[in-house]
């Protein structure tokens, strides 16, 4: 084997490798980011019933506090946590609830996705019993 030959072969590899984990050491980081980049505050998405059906009124809460974002869902006098909310440096985000019993009423599971723009927020709520609604909302100050 020729030395300049293995040499090249080694450092391309050694850069090879280092690339690659600096590539994945940002993903977590950048995922933080987007949600550090969101102002402080509260969004309340809110849609009525759909005439005619058992679909009842809603409303997704999502707040923001240094950095993290957290969230709720209000169907049917139950609320549940949005759980797995990740916000994408685009400003993209998702989450899901788990179906269960909130008190004395069974919650569905859903699905909770969208995307922060400035101050404003647009969110699509999906089940899978119904079909998708959306709606937006404008950032409120966060107290305390």
């Amino acid at each position: 084997m020729h030395r300049n030959g293995g040499s090249l072969v080694w450092g391309s590899t050694c850069f090879l490798v280092a690339a690659a984990t600096m590539l994945v050491a940002s993903v977590q980081p950048a995922e933080r980011a987007a949600a550090a980049a969101l102002a402080d505050g509260i969004w309340r998405v809110q849609g009525r019933a759909i005439h005619g059906t058992r679909y009842d009124d809603w409303l997704v809460t999502l707040t923001n506090r240094q950095g993290q974002l957290s969230g709720v869902v209000a169907l049917a006098r139950a609320s549940v946590p949005i759980e797995n909310l990740v916000v994408q440096p685009d400003g993209g985000f998702s989450g899901t609830t788990r179906a269960g019993l909130v008190g004395s009423r069974h919650a569905r599971a859903y699905r909770v996705s969208g995307r922060f723009s400035g101050d404003t927020v647009a969110v699509t709520l999906e089940g899978n019993l119904c079909p998708p609604r959306q709606g937006t909302a404008v950032r409120q100050a966060a107290v305390g």
